[in-house]
């Protein structure tokens, strides 16, 4: 218990219960002085940050409306007959679409580095306040420590009286509580912590998938640019050698190389991409061509496929942002997979790291070591390769489809696969994801492959 040598006849009670009551006064206002200081700079940061997410939010909704009107023009012009004109025309919009597109993920970009500034902010003033707490409970501690040093004989014998006794008990219990109190704010604020850090990982994927989207698009605006003038080149702007070319197969030759990039990236014939596609779709509930639709935008959206190690790519990557938890599972993972098909871990080629985020996606279906592990069950059981194989077509295109089918895609509806994309690219964030560019592209690439391979 406490003692205090230099106050003779002095009951150690009255002096436990002051200081008791000092400390808790202290406690309550060293508590709201840190707050006031910590939290009037985030009020500040925040109120600016959000007048500039509301600019940018309206900037974003003015490009939507430009999209959507180069959009119409370019269904009306698809309308009409099929002319040299109408054909240029139609390009030329689309060049448009994508440029403003572009734009609008420039402006999204820009809002999503705001997020990430904030919780950052956020994520100091929380360590600040974790800091601050873990002081006044050294301070706690010290006090309840030199309380203790005395035995319970020893407090009633210089008590005297036994109402003193009792409040110097109090006194004690009090700081016990303060304690308890004060490791219990601590343990919240590092909850607080974890969550915002997951929300700035969520964000930085985020924006690599926007900059990926970002440099797809700058390669479709090159792609159009090149049809329209090899289109003039080879008509010399005449009606009737456009009518001539167009009935030929040199169409086809263009859609297939335009459309799918899964042939360049993964060695799939077109057959085979079919093929796989109508398989694990049959097995799944969900349209093949929404299957190829989604692999194709994957396989342009991962710039970084097949290029990195997991080392240094994955595992050094999340180690250096900071996520050792994640690093260890996804590292663990991948051995176990690469250990099952008797792979060299250090010779199989994984996504690159790419601009934010970390690398370590795996085959066509992209998937990450430990996401592959949570359906490979269920691949194995439809494709009957077991172990399966994320480097294997068939069971990638597989993995692909129980994922897509979980997430809303065995509907057959519109609704139903933007759902299921926005959760195969954000998961539980999938709302932002439905009606995005990015999503539109998934779609508008489904459609043209159910017009082409399967109408």
């Amino acid at each position: 218990m406490f003692k205090e040598e230099n106050l003779p006849g002095k009951s150690l009670l009255l002096v436990g219960s002051k200081m008791s009551k000092s400390l808790k006064i202290i406690n309550h206002i060293t508590v709201i002085s840190v707050l006031f200081f910590l939290i009037c700079p985030l009020v500040l940061f925040a109120a600016d940050t959000d007048e500039i997410k509301r600019d940018l939010e309206n900037q974003i909704k003015q490009k939507q409306e430009e999209i959507d009107q180069h959009q119409d023009k370019i269904q009306e012009t698809q309308g009409k007959a099929k002319t040299l004109n109408n054909e240029i025309s139609i390009l030329e919009e689309q060049i448009k679409k994508i440029r403003v597109e572009m734009n609008q993920i420039d402006l999204t970009i820009q809002k999503s580095t705001l997020n990430i500034q904030e919780i950052d902010k956020q994520i100091e003033t929380l360590e600040q306040s974790v800091d601050e707490k873990k002081k006044l409970l050294a301070e706690y501690i010290r006090i309840f420590a030199r309380y203790d040093q005395e035995t319970l004989l020893e407090v009633i014998l210089k008590n005297e009286k036994f109402s003193d006794f009792f409040d110097e008990i109090k006194a004690f219990e009090t700081i016990q509580e303060e304690i308890h109190s004060i490791l219990e704010a601590i343990g919240q604020l590092k909850e607080i912590l974890l969550e915002d850090k997951e929300k700035i990982k969520v964000e930085r994927e985020e924006q690599n998938i926007l900059k990926s989207f970002q440099m797809v698009q700058s390669r479709s605006v090159e792609s159009i640019q090149n049809q329209k003038e090899s289109i003039l080149n080879k008509t010399k702007g005449e009606e009737r050698l456009y009518q001539q070319m167009i009935q030929g197969v040199e169409k086809d030759i263009i859609y297939i190389k335009e459309q799918l990039s899964l042939l360049e990236r993964y060695n799939i014939t077109i057959n085979e991409a079919v093929q796989y596609a109508i398989f694990a779709a049959s097995k799944t509930s969900i349209r093949p061509a929404f299957l190829l639709g989604v692999l194709e935008a994957e396989s342009r959206l991962g710039i970084n496929v097949g290029t990195g190690n997991w080392k240094e790519d994955m595992y050094q990557c999340y180690r250096k942002l900071g996520y050792i938890t994640t690093a260890e599972k996804q590292k663990k993972a991948f051995l176990q997979i690469c250990k099952s098909l008797g792979i060299n871990p250090d010779t199989q080629p994984v996504s690159a790291e790419p601009w934010y985020g970390c690398g370590g996606a795996m085959g066509v279906g992209q998937f990450m070591p430990a996401t592959w592990l949570a359906y490979a069950d269920q691949v194995a059981g439809l494709t009957g390769n077991n172990p399966p194989n994320p480097w294997n077509h068939k069971d990638a295109f597989m993995a692909s489809a129980i994922k897509l089918s979980q997430g809303g895609a065995d509907q057959r509806t519109e609704v139903g696969e933007r759902t299921a994309y926005g959760k195969y690219l954000g998961g539980s964030n999938y709302q932002k994801w439905m009606y995005h560019s990015v999503t539109n592209k998934v779609i508008s690439l489904a459609n043209n492959f159910q017009k082409e391979y399967f109408d």
